[in-house]
């Protein structure tokens, strides 16, 4: 059931005068007129998005939402436990709620008692644990290059998985590659420049490396498509016309369609993300024992813990009763 749909559970009540103070969408919108450029545009219309959300909660209960009262905003964090809401996404709200009450120049009633416990409550009845997207490695891409045949849509998802790979690039980075961002060697290696991350808001950028087989496929892709400037890789129009650059949303139906044609089953295409190609690279890499510093370099990361994450199946397979399952013969046996 949507929290929009709850009202019908409540008694009628009147309205609730609000103070005569701008709504939280306007003091929203008055905020991230000033943050434009701070954060990126996605970060902007996520909490444009959980302000309303908040809103017609608590308009559905007849009660202020700016200000909030705590008690209120505990209320709306257990509706959006009993919605099935995730623990990060409840976090999300919360914290775009206390946005708008700074925004508006008001207490910021999250950091309330009444709201941590509510969180507290909300971390012991739920799990935090999200589904990880379903890896995309390097046994998947090589089987897709040799049996992918010909033609633009072929040549550019070679080149797409094979930069996405070996860039352990979000979707969002991928698709803001530029034919510059693109150093060719004489020995037929390359480096792709990541202008800018989700973790690099001010925009230092890394570099990545690209093996041979990345950069011939590159070419062939760019020298194909008639690409020597601008974005890296393009819309395609039917079968020979080359559109405008892609947007981050249409990376993961790309992936599925890979997914597929490799033969992943059903419930794993499911799981196919615009990461999955970042997620198969990570396991790849602590498969092959490369330290976690590395990795964590590698991807961008500011911290150890995602590719941790992404690493946690290779881990368990090391772990030290994996280890101690072969000494002892366990893994051996064979049941009669």
């Amino acid at each position: 059931m949507k929290l929009t749909d709850r009202a019908a559970e409540f008694d009628p009540k009147p309205p609730v005068p609000q103070p005569l103070l701008k709504g939280p969408l306007a003091a929203l919108l008055e905020w991230q007129a000033m943050a434009e450029g701070a954060y990126s545009p996605n970060t902007l219309r996520a909490q444009k998005a959980d302000g309303a959300i908040f809103q017609a909660f608590c308009e559905a209960r007849g009660e202020s939402y700016l200000p909030a009262d705590p008690k209120t905003i505990r209320a709306f964090i257990e509706d959006c436990v009993k919605a099935g809401k995730r623990p990060a996404t409840i976090k999300r709200y919360v914290a775009t709620v206390a946005r708008v009450h700074i925004a508006a120049g008001l207490l910021n009633p999250c950091s309330s008692e009444a709201v941590r416990l509510g969180l507290k409550k909300m971390g012991r009845e739920t799990s935090a644990r999200q589904d990880q997207a379903h890896p995309l490695g390097w046994k998947d891409i090589k089987e897709f290059i040799g049996s992918a045949g010909v033609g633009l849509r072929a040549d550019r998802e070679r080149a797409m998985l094979c930069v996405a790979y070996e860039t352990l690039a979000r979707r969002g980075e991928l698709v803001a590659l530029e034919v510059k961002d693109i150093d060719f060697h004489p020995d037929g290696t390359g480096i792709a420049l990541i202008r800018r991350g989700k973790t690099d808001a001010e925009g230092q950028g890394r570099s990545a490396y690209l093996s041979r087989e990345t950069v011939r496929w590159l070419k062939l892709w760019l020298e194909h498509a008639g690409i020597s400037e601008g974005a890296l890789f393009r819309r395609l129009i039917g079968q020979n016309q080359i559109g405008g650059p892609l947007n981050p949303g249409s990376i993961a139906p790309i992936f599925k369609r890979v997914a597929q044609w490799v033969g992943m089953p059903e419930r794993a295409v499911k799981l196919i993300s615009g990461h999955s190609t970042r997620v198969g690279a990570t396991q790849d890499l602590a498969a092959l024992d490369i330290d976690l510093a590395a990795i964590t370099q590698a991807g961008g990361w500011k911290s150890a813990r995602m590719p941790l994450q992404y690493a946690e199946r290779i881990a368990v397979k090391r772990s030290g009763m994996a280890k101690a399952a072969t000494a002892t013969g366990r893994d051996n046996s064979i049941l009669e």
